[in-house]
């Protein structure tokens, strides 16, 4: 009954989205990482969050409220087995990610040097993150540009961030939850100064990338998605809540009083 109904809300919403313009979003969404190894680490922040989507009154209101229990009711029945319920607080019960792009891998520009210390091994390390996210049975996958103007993925390096954090992903998506583009910054050393060693730049690579394909924290030391990384393998919980998240379809999972 749930997929049935997932099916149908897909089709309902990509009728009514047909007339919808694109052409603004909402503001952009960062997420941020703390220094990896740290024993404390302040809870990382969402900057900025977009406006609560409206209702929709037009197509079918009964079907969407049907499709929107049974997504709530999908994230329910998942559980403690993933971490969206971090997801769906901080976005205000939206469901966020990138669109189906019909085995479309996702454009990544991938910006070298850029800050002192830079060294070309490094791009490695983060072709190695987008590897192990292509690799866990999302559905998400990368390819790499020369163009960062036709990209959906950009990512830079800086020298250091002004407070405690290595990374930084900023989001921004549409009132319906698609994710349009990522921006993801690098940090080589600590706020400290302190350089960053390679094992601590890949993890911070990957839980970037992580909320570059729309993955929120967990507060599970033991993911990599946990704000301060301390691992550069996906868990089990990982690639669940990945594999979750794409499953479901994009927008607000909030119920809507029926006229």
């Amino acid at each position: 009954m749930t997929g049935l109904l997932l099916l149908a809300v897909l089709a309902d919403r990509l009728t009514r989205l047909a007339s919808v313009s694109l052409s603004a979003s909402p503001p952009a969404a960062a997420a941020d990482t703390a220094h990896p190894g740290a024993a404390r680490s302040a809870p990382a922040r969402v900057s900025s969050v977009p406006p609560p989507p409206t209702a929709d009154t037009r197509g079918t209101p009964t079907l969407d409220r049907l499709a929107r229990l049974a997504v709530r009711q999908q994230l329910a029945q998942w559980g403690t087995q993933t971490y969206l319920d971090s997801l769906i607080s901080t976005t205000d019960s939206v469901v966020r990610r990138w669109p189906d792009r019909n085995g479309q891998p996702l454009r990544v520009v991938l910006l070298e040097g850029g800050a002192a210390g830079y060294a070309p091994r490094m791009a490695g390390l983060v072709r190695q993150a987008l590897d192990r996210w292509a690799g866990a049975g999302v559905g998400v996958t990368f390819a790499e540009i020369p163009d960062s103007v036709e990209a959906d993925i950009v990512i830079r390096w800086i020298d250091r961030f002004d407070i405690d954090r290595a990374g930084q992903t900023d989001l921004t998506w549409d009132q319906f939850g698609r994710v349009r583009r990522a921006t993801i910054s690098l940090a080589l050393h600590s706020t400290a100064g302190a350089a960053l060693s390679d094992p601590a730049l890949l993890s911070v690579a990957v839980h970037e990338t992580g909320h570059a394909i729309g993955l929120p924290h967990s507060a599970d030391s033991n993911d990599a998605m946990f704000p301060s990384t301390r691992t550069s393998a996906l868990s089990q919980r990982d690639v669940r809540t990945a594999q979750l998240l794409y499953q479901l379809p994009p927008g607000s999972v909030r119920d809507v009083p029926s006229h």
